[in-house]
């Protein structure tokens, strides 16, 4: 079923799975920058079996609304943890990538009633200065050039020079949505991302929490898990062979594995 909420900024979101009775978990799936809620379409025809699946466009992406930006993460966590409360979700096995990491760390430390599970996919709790002067850069070039000036490099970082071989066709798809993005609504993500500070704050998310990395990642290497998961008391760390950025595309059949093994763990 697709829907948008009653609430603004308006998101358009998915429900899957069972309709009837209490399911035992209902899963939020939140996706990367310049990405939709179709990123996710593998692995929620998978959770749907055993559970509620919602997905949903962030803000400024997909059949969502893109409000004027900039964005901060915590109002991308507000637009989260309002959603939840609008559908009735109670708290749910969050499961973020990228930026939809980065809005989960926001969601379980402002709003820690929503959050029964983490997974904290591909992402990072703070980038360093360098890093983040690279958000400013691509900023700048999309305001010159528009999404062209940026999708390209993007596309390198989502995936490796393998799978753009092995896979053209994939690639050519999401190099397709990230320039039907609305390029405000980018923007002004990239500004909420470049601000993102949670590394001090991380030992006080109490949520179960699984951190997933890709060897390849460019964009938020290992390095930058490993501090996510030394953060969060009682964390899980899997890292990824041949897996950059967009792992759960690149390795679905690996990630799908972590997620099935650290969930026998997470209570009803």
């Amino acid at each position: 079923m697709d829907a948008v909420t009653r609430t603004t900024p308006r998101l358009h979101y998915r429900i899957e799975g069972p309709r009837d009775g209490q399911p035992r978990l209902t899963f939020v799936l939140a996706h990367a920058l310049g990405c939709d809620l179709t990123m996710w379409d593998a692995l929620a025809r998978h959770l749907a079996a055993q559970g509620r699946v919602v997905r949903y466009d962030q803000r400024g992406h997909g059949g969502s609304e893109a409000p004027p930006g900039p964005y901060t993460m915590a109002a991308l966590a507000n637009d989260a943890a309002r959603m939840i409360d609008e559908l009735e979700l109670g708290p749910v096995v969050w499961i973020g990538l990228s930026m939809g990491g980065m809005v989960g760390q926001e969601l379980a430390l402002r709003h820690p009633d929503k959050v029964k599970a983490l997974v904290l996919a591909n992402t990072t709790s703070g980038y360093p200065s360098e890093a983040q002067a690279g958000w400013a850069q691509r900023i700048a070039g999309i305001e010159r050039a528009g999404l062209e000036a940026i999708v390209d490099g993007a596309l390198q970082r989502w995936f490796h020079e393998g799978f753009h071989a092995e896979r053209p066709e994939v690639v050519a798809h999401w190099r397709e949505r990230v320039l039907s993005c609305d390029a405000a609504g980018y923007i002004a993500c990239c500004h909420a991302i470049a601000g993102v500070d949670t590394t001090a704050r991380l030992p006080r998310i109490a949520a179960p929490t699984l951190v997933i990395a890709g060897v390849l990642d460019q964009g938020t290497p290992p390095e930058m898990a490993r501090t996510i998961a030394q953060g969060i008391p009682g964390a899980r760390l899997v890292v990824l062979r041949e897996a950059s950025h967009l792992s759960v595309l690149e390795q679905p059949d690996a990630f799908c594995e972590a997620l099935e093994d650290w969930l026998q763990a997470v209570p009803a």
